[in-house]
């Protein structure tokens, strides 16, 4: 008799345990009123940026203030996707005359970004920024879907788009100043 009661308290106190665990989207919003926001939604403030450039300068929210769009493309610089969707942004970079262009690559990846540079031909375009990610940048905003993935902030650096994998030039177009 016993040890029915105690196989029957055990199961009850486990569907109970099951059953009182909130759902997903609460936890989302605890996260968010514990002070964590979601970057990757739309609307969302752009998170601390510091980028690492191979020159020694950091690119930081505050260095790339303007009145202007920010488009941040989170790349990997061995990725043939990642350097069409570069060569694509260089050969138009007439199109971006206040628009910033900040390319991040992983923390770790630095020793990979001169084979970048040599294969996109883009070292003496400074316009277009390249630079690691020392902010923990990447781990907020990307999605996991593929690579490249485009970030696209209005002037007052909000999240108006996210585009992943090859993105051709026309869909761009309306963000760019």
């Amino acid at each position: 008799m016993q040890r029915k009661l105690l196989i029957v308290a055990c199961l009850f106190a486990g569907s109970f345990s099951v059953f009182a665990q909130k759902p997903k989207t609460d936890a989302v919003k605890d996260a968010s009123v514990a002070g964590k926001s979601d970057y990757k939604k739309i609307g969302s403030e752009l998170p601390d940026l510091r980028v690492y450039r191979s020159d020694g300068v950091f690119l930081t929210n505050e260095t790339l203030k303007n009145d202007a769009p920010l488009i941040i493309m989170l790349f990997n610089p061995t990725c043939e996707h990642c350097e069409d969707e570069t060569m694509l942004l260089r050969d138009n970079i007439a199109l971006f005359k206040k628009t910033n262009l900040v390319l991040i690559a992983a923390a770790g990846m630095e020793p990979y970004l001169s084979y970048f540079f040599n294969n996109t031909k883009i070292a003496d375009i400074p316009k277009i920024q390249v630079g690691t990610d020392s902010s923990g940048f990447i781990q907020k905003t990307f999605r996991y879907e593929s690579l490249p993935q485009i970030n696209i902030y209005d002037k007052d650096r909000k999240l108006v788009k996210v585009f992943t994998g090859d993105t051709p030039l026309e869909a761009l177009k309306p963000y760019i100043q």
